[in-house]
């Protein structure tokens, strides 16, 4: 099991960076688009759709929608003529959507029947898909080399390890225990630990190879590091508290080892549009 989790990880951290990396942004936004598509089909199981022909419909119409939103923001063009406010619409609605989604996290399950129904999940899909995959475009743009791309990756995964390592150790005090009986307030201050050291070791190369994320001062390097980590969290309670709704472990069984994809990104689909809104209003 520990021997198949590796090799699933190891290839897909090589499959992102040569992706990230080595691609036009044109390339990346289709290649994203089209991972979005396996994103919706585990999040239409957990809305609670179950025939495989009505998933694959739902990840057909998200394709879909991508395709036109490409075309709209002029992705499929020149990168010069990018609809950035647009853009801005997009991320503030995900920044929205999961700002408010702290709300049913506190409260949960006291408002379990307003967002259980199915036809509000699915549409919810769209509140988070869309601009989980907006803000990851938008950081191609900011930076075509990538570098963007595997920092905020790399935050969300020191994070995660982090929070993993310490509260499995030394947890004591639970974060959500209706939620996630396994997370502890102690994961949270040690994956947010680990996150600021990641942060703090990377600067100077990030110096090196992306001078413009320098223009942001350091008020706003440490907002973006508090950003990571508690936004990190409420993508994983989040997708917590739907797979408790369906009553399931995992999202889904794509990733030998992991379970499914939204398994290992609700962190990062809920960090991105944050994080990429701060650096689209602030990077010239």
């Amino acid at each position: 099991m520990l021997r198949e989790r590796i090799k699933t990880a190891l290839v897909l951290v090589a499959a992102f960076i040569l992706i990230s990396t080595k691609s036009s942004v044109l390339v990346f936004s289709i290649v994203i688009s089209g991972f979005m598509g396996f994103v919706a089909w585990e999040w239409a199981g957990l809305a609670g759709i179950t025939k495989k022909s009505f998933k694959f419909a739902y990840a057909i119409c998200f394709i879909c929608i991508l395709g036109f939103l490409h075309q709209e923001l002029g992705l499929s063009n020149n990168q010069d003529q990018f609809d950035k406010d647009m853009s801005l619409i997009f991320l503030c609605i995900g920044l929205l959507f999961w700002s408010s989604s702290v709300f049913f996290l506190y409260h949960y399950p006291k408002y379990f029947e307003f967002w259980k129904k199915k036809y509000k999940l699915t549409a919810m899909g769209l509140l988070v898909i869309i601009p989980g995959w907006n803000g990851m475009i938008v950081l191609k743009l900011l930076n075509p080399e990538g570098y963007l791309l595997l920092l905020i990756v790399i935050l969300v995964a020191a994070t995660d390890i982090g929070a993993y390592f310490v509260g499995r150790n030394f947890g004591r005090i639970k974060l959500a225990e209706k939620l996630s009986p396994n997370k502890t307030w102690e994961g949270v201050l040690g994956g947010g630990a680990v996150c600021v050291l990641t942060i703090i070791l990377i600067t100077g190369l990030v110096d090196l190879i992306f001078p413009a994320f320098f223009q942001i001062d350091s008020f706003l390097i440490i907002f973006l590091t508090l950003t990571t980590i508690v936004f990190s969290v409420v993508g994983d309670l989040f997708e917590s508290m739907l797979k408790r709704n369906q009553g399931i472990k995992d999202s889904g069984n794509m990733l030998p080892g992991h379970g499914g994809i939204l398994d290992r990104v609700d962190g990062l689909l809920a960090v991105v549009p944050c994080f990429s809104l701060i650096l689209l209003i602030t990077i010239k």
